[in-house]
């Protein structure tokens, strides 16, 4: 079987390099980093064309490049019997990755991970959430405040709340002044986030407690099958700083947060709390279309045990040190063979 790895050569918009300038001078590190919630695609990159050449398949490797037809021209030639998918954005935008997985799609390209649709609706937080709504999946109390919104007068939200931008992954654009505690801050960050990104503020009730991501694989029948849950946990958080996993926790190695929001699975939580926090997850992967594999990050409430989904990732990390492949080895799994479950799953969609 022959199997595309295709991905994206990080690429960021004028907003995003200003962002990341602006953390990089906010953690004081001396040298000039990249956004390495994109660059770490690279390393998974070789990693997956390994596991796959190691399984005896036949992998060819391409680089999107912002050339969608050159794109096009490289699947016809190439013909694939499946596409892993890594393309992230295009052109420095999140919001195409939805349309590259539409051309797999009008190529009839079998391809792993979840589907366009799928991809578009779990960008758009606010879209995700009215799903989780709709679907009775119990989601943190939210508003969306678009730059041509004006804020109401008077603005009937819980505080603490935590400001992000609408439609970005990989936690970019959330740190320590993300958590605003009254009105003033509240503006001030919605400001921030229209000025930097360019896009709507998701204004979110913030749940102060624990961190839970809990990662999805499918069975050999598609259906999908809870991993080990993991935790992130804040117990050496420096004190004074917010339990929340920033940009610069999640990716900055040379940051104190980095080195003390810690990773820990299986986590340890009570039986009925983890078998609600399972069913969640499963609910929700489903509610938002994934296949394959997948991650739900949750918070669970401190004060009275609450849980609460935060969002659905399709097509999580799967590079070594990932939540996802720690979850994956935390089941009994390697690498190597997570990589091929997938993979297998994707080439029974071939028409």
């Amino acid at each position: 079987m022959r199997v595309a790895i295709i991905y994206n050569e990080p690429k960021h918009t004028d907003a995003d390099e200003h962002w990341l300038s602006r953390s990089r001078t906010e953690v004081t590190l001396e040298h000039d980093f990249r956004d390495a919630s994109e660059f770490g695609v690279l390393d998974g990159m070789k990693i997956i064309a390994h596991a796959l050449e190691d399984a005896n398949y036949d992998v060819i490797i391409f680089s999107v490049d912002d050339d969608v037809k050159r794109l096009v021209e490289f699947l016809r030639t190439e013909q694939p019997d499946v596409i892993f998918n890594l393309c992230e954005s295009v052109l420095g935008k999140s919001s195409m990755e939805m349309c590259i997985a539409g051309v797999y799609e009008l190529l009839d390209i079998p391809y792993t991970g979840a589907s366009a649709m799928a991809l578009g609706m779990a960008l758009n937080k606010g879209l995700a959430k009215s799903l989780f709504v709709t679907n009775k999946i119990p989601t943190p109390k939210f508003l969306i405040v678009s730059p041509d919104d004006e804020l109401p007068s008077r603005l009937h939200f819980p505080y603490p709340a935590i400001v992000k931008p609408l439609s970005e992954d990989a936690s970019i654009g959330i740190d320590n002044n993300s958590i605003v505690n009254n009105k003033k801050e509240l503006v001030e960050r919605i400001a921030f986030v229209h000025k930097e990104f360019k896009q709507a503020a998701l204004i979110e009730e913030f749940i102060d407690g624990r961190e839970l991501n809990v990662a999805v694989l499918a069975n050999e029948d598609g259906a999908f099958e809870t991993l080990p849950i993991s935790e992130i946990s804040f117990d050496t958080l420096p004190k004074g700083n917010p339990r929340i996993v920033s940009y610069e926790a999640k990716w900055v190695e040379e940051s104190p947060l980095y080195h003390t929001t810690l990773p820990v699975c299986p986590a340890k939580l009570d039986k009925k709390t983890a078998e609600l926090a399972r069913e969640l997850a499963l609910r929700s992967a489903v509610a938002l279309g994934l296949r394959d594999y997948g991650r739900v990050d949750m918070r669970l409430r401190e004060s009275d045990g609450a849980l609460f989904v935060l969002e659905a990732n399709p097509n999580p990390d799967i590079s070594l040190d990932a939540g996802f492949m720690r979850a994956a080895a935390a089941s009994g799994r390697t690498h190597d063979v997570t990589i091929v479950e997938i993979v297998k799953q994707a080439a029974k969609r071939k028409s």
